[in-house]
């Protein structure tokens, strides 16, 4: 027997009955056993790394030691009946082959060949009965070194899992022939095998998506058994490469220009920024080149003697560089924290099973580089977390044109009978959405949106979010955080009504000063720009605000100020830039 041929008859053993529909299908397996019933044959050519199968009906086909590659002359592109054939084949002449020579032993030791074949059938009944004992069979998913079984998985499958499971998902576990995990939300089964491969486990998906259900499903079992192996992922997920070199210079020319000073530096040290920034473009640098075209808009502004020049803002951008530099040039930075530093060019999305979300509000801005957009906030009832979704659009083009009021009432792209207006005021269910590290959804292609009755916002734990006034503007809003990229400060108070609200005419501000359940005053202010005028005209003259009580207040914290975003009560939601032409302030002051 061929060393090809042992590999081979050991690999038959493992296809099992239950292995084999997994792989396939119940129909195909039962179309396989009928074709040998009815007396197809195999006759097999044993080569170095493989075997070639010709079937009596006329098919060839050539199989390795694994299901993962086979070649058929049928023109299926999946698992076909032949290759099924050539297998179980295979498992019958070698169990009749077994018996035949357990007969003739037997003879030659004076015990009857039926009474042999009765003992072997015995060993196997008992053979089969162990095989449910699975625990040892399957011990390699918990004692395994992780590192070797996912070596040859990209970083990114790597990643999107670690980022999945950071998200619950029920698993269920059954245990036969072959382990199975099934994660519940997603409804994706991933059955093991005993040998201690992922590439080996069975999974309907395929490609990509195949590889991160596998990965996931096992550190899901890990998770469940007690393992932690988010350090071990860590480390392949963020296996990154970077210029040190470019590193080095970019610190150099820091510590020259702070050696300088301001007063002293030359206008040529504007070019050497440009430079420096293009270097760590290439030198897979995004989050340094940014800071340096950061840094280089700063200096700008003072040789212009720019009024927006800010020498706290400069000093900010310089140290915050100087200290990422340093942390990556010693090299003692875990991987994860070097990821943080050197940042992406693009944001990163990953599909997660399951959201369930709490629209909390939608506010409009405009941007001084030419954007303008609208970002709608969901509340995750799950996670506590705050999630967003923006519709942006460039508009420093003449024939580009963004309307707030259009963009408003247009409809959502996952389903196309709801509005974004509807869309923000509603509790919905999102599976296989993808998110980004700052808990952005995006609206690609897969996403199922499920609209949930909504909720009262009474009845929701919104606690999370809610602050005092006395505490809210105590700490610097800035913090500078070095491995993290600054946040937006979002937070919800109690108020129990509107004490005033008038226009500022020197800051062209509207103020609204709010009572919190608290007994606390509370100023929110909401900046002028022309296209709020008339909203700020309707708000400043009370529409429908006087009898507005006892309602929740979502707003963001900016630079010492509070500014509003939208007014929560019952199972009503009021975006204060954009819903007053729909009437829904007075709707609010009458729940």
């Amino acid at each position: 027997m061929s060393s090809f041929e042992q590999k081979f008859r050991i690999f038959s053993n493992l296809c099992t009955e239950d292995y084999l529909i997994r792989y396939a299908n119940k129909g195909l397996y039962k179309r396989s056993l009928k074709e040998l019933d009815n007396g197809v044959t195999v006759d097999y050519t044993w080569n170095e790394t493989s075997v070639s199968c010709e079937l009596s009906e006329g098919s060839t086909c050539t199989l390795q030691d694994t299901l993962d590659q086979w070649q058929c002359s049928c023109p299926s592109e999946q698992i076909c009946k032949h290759v099924l054939i050539s297998i179980l084949y295979y498992q019958r002449e070698h169990a009749s082959t077994d018996i035949k020579n357990s007969d003739e032993q037997g003879e030659a030791d004076g015990v009857t060949g039926v009474n042999q074949a009765n003992e072997l059938d015995e060993v196997r009944i008992d053979q089969a009965s162990s095989s449910i004992v699975t625990a040892s069979r399957f011990r390699w998913m918990v004692e395994s070194n992780l590192t070797t079984l996912i070596k040859s998985l990209n970083s990114s499958v790597i990643e999107e899992v670690l980022f999945r499971l950071r998200y619950p998902e029920a698993i269920k576990v059954l245990e036969d022939s072959l382990l199975t995990v099934h994660l519940v939300s997603q409804d994706i089964e991933v059955s093991f095998t005993e040998e201690p491969s992922l590439a080996k486990a069975l999974c309907k998906v395929k490609q990509t998506a195949g590889n991160i259900a596998k990965l996931e499903a096992l550190l899901r079992y890990r998770m469940q058994q007690g393992i932690d192996d988010t350090e071990s992922l860590n480390t392949k997920a963020f296996d990154l490469k970077f210029s040190l070199q470019t590193v080095r210079e970019c610190r150099v020319i820091l510590a020259e220009m702070l050696k300088t000073g301001l007063a002293r530096l030359p206008g040529s040290y504007m070019a050497e920024l440009e430079t420096l920034a293009i270097t760590a473009h290439s030198g897979n640098l995004p989050d340094i080149e940014r800071s340096l075209r950061g840094i280089q808009g700063e200096l700008q502004l003072f040789f212009n003697r720019h009024v927006r020049f800010s020498m706290h803002t400069l000093l900010s951008r310089v140290s915050k560089l100087y200290l990422a530099l340093h942390v990556l040039e010693q090299e003692k930075a875990s991987a994860i924290q070097q990821s943080q530093l050197i940042g992406r060019f693009r944001s990163k999305y990953y599909t997660v099973p399951e959201l369930h979300l709490y629209g909390i509000g939608a506010d409009a801005w405009e941007t001084r580089s030419g954007f303008r957009g609208i970002t709608y906030y969901f509340y995750g009832l799950d996670d506590q977390q705050i999630y967003t979704y923006s519709d942006v659009r460039a508009t420093y083009y003449d024939d580009h044109e963004f309307s707030y009021t259009e963009h408003y009432g247009s409809y959502i792209p996952w389903l196309p009978q709801v509005t974004f207006r509807q869309f923000a005021g509603e509790e919905v269910q999102f599976r296989a959405v993808k998110v980004n590290e700052e808990h952005r959804l995006s609206s690609g292609e897969g996403a199922k949106l499920t609209i949930l009755p909504r909720t009262e916002v009474e009845n929701v734990n919104v606690e999370p979010l809610v602050q005092q006034a006395s505490t809210i503007l105590s700490h610097d809003s800035q913090e500078v955080s070095l491995f993290s990229a600054p946040k937006e400060r979002l937070a919800i108070f109690k108020v129990s009504r509107i004490l005033e609200h008038h226009f500022e005419p020197s800051t062209q501000d509207l103020m609204l000063t709010m009572l919190t359940e608290a007994s606390e005053e509370l100023v929110l202010t909401l900046p002028y720009a022309s296209d709020w005028e008339t909203t700020i005209k309707r708000l400043e003259s009370g529409y429908g605000a006087a009898a507005l009580e006892h309602f929740y207040a979502f707003v963001r914290v900016e630079q010492q100020q509070i500014v509003p975003i939208s007014f929560l009560k019952g199972s009503t939601v009021f975006s204060l830039k954009l819903d007053l032409g729909y009437g829904r302030m007075k709707r609010l002051g009458r729940l």
